[in-house]
């Protein structure tokens, strides 16, 4: 667990399942020097247009990290340890190929994972890994459970209550029910998370899908909320993989660490 970080906020996100529009996702991040992880299955996935190899290599030449989603999207909790230390390796392994980039970050396809799972990506040598959990903004989690702040995707009262009551994390249901309940929608939701991390230090992790974002017609939305928290005094505006190396870094090599790619 790491250390809390008083006055520091943190601003990152991260695309999952790594459909071809994410490079439109992509161009709205850059846009706004904003930092972004993109976490891909080696197989393409909901049958949608995926990320050509060439693609993966433009995102990364271009500052984004790419991290790891698993082979074909699997449950994780279903594997044999065989099959699970096969799936975390291949996933590494071919990604860093192609992309000539380390790959230290893991998505849990699903959110699905329990600690042999979590065992299974250390050996593997992955650095950390993001759940599917939301409305987090504190900095003291395990690598191995990244939270995110919130979805790029309409969600009822309801569901955000049951996510956060599977984190069993009472300050976080409180914080919810106090502050941020009524909200109206995911991009106002987003803008008061935003507002609580910048003035009290804290991590703002958007994520999401760019096929639901395309389908759902969110794309307007999404640069509205991005709009909200690029260019701002003080925030740190960095990778998945970075924020694990801001937490664990000593005073001196904060400000290298967070500077924009």
């Amino acid at each position: 667990m790491y250390r809390e970080f008083a006055a520091t906020a943190i601003v990152t996100t991260s695309w999952d399942d790594g459909a071809r529009t994410d490079l439109r996702v992509a161009e709205l991040l850059r846009s706004r020097r904003l930092c972004g992880t993109f976490y891909v299955p080696i197989m393409p996935f909901r049958r949608c247009a995926a990320l050509s190899h060439e693609d993966l290599k433009g995102l990364a030449s271009q500052g984004f990290e790419i991290g790891a989603h698993g082979v074909e999207h699997e449950n994780l909790t279903r594997l044999s340890n065989r099959e699970l230390a096969r799936v975390a390796s291949l996933s590494k392994q071919t990604l860093g190929d192609i992309t000539g980039s380390k790959v230290s970050m893991f998505c849990y396809p699903g959110g699905r994972y329990n600690g042999r799972v979590v065992e299974g990506l250390k050996q593997a040598g992955y650095q950390g890994a993001r759940t599917t959990s939301m409305l987090a903004i504190r900095l003291d989690f395990e690598p191995f459970e990244m939270p995110t702040s919130l979805q790029a995707y309409p969600h009822s009262r309801m569901s955000y209550f049951k996510n956060v009551a599977r984190a069993r994390s009472i300050v976080r249901f409180c914080e919810y029910a106090r502050h941020l309940g009524h909200a109206g929608g995911w991009v106002e939701l987003g803008k008061r998370l935003f507002d609580r991390v910048s003035q009290a230090g804290g991590l703002w992790h958007l994520c999401g899908h760019s096929s639901r974002i395309e389908q759902l017609g969110l794309w307007r939305d999404l640069g509205e909320l991005l709009d909200y928290v690029s260019g701002r005094k003080g925030v740190v505006y960095i990778p998945n993989g970075r924020v694990l190396e801001y937490l664990r870094a000593p005073a001196p090599a904060l400000q290298q660490i967070g500077r924009a790619p």
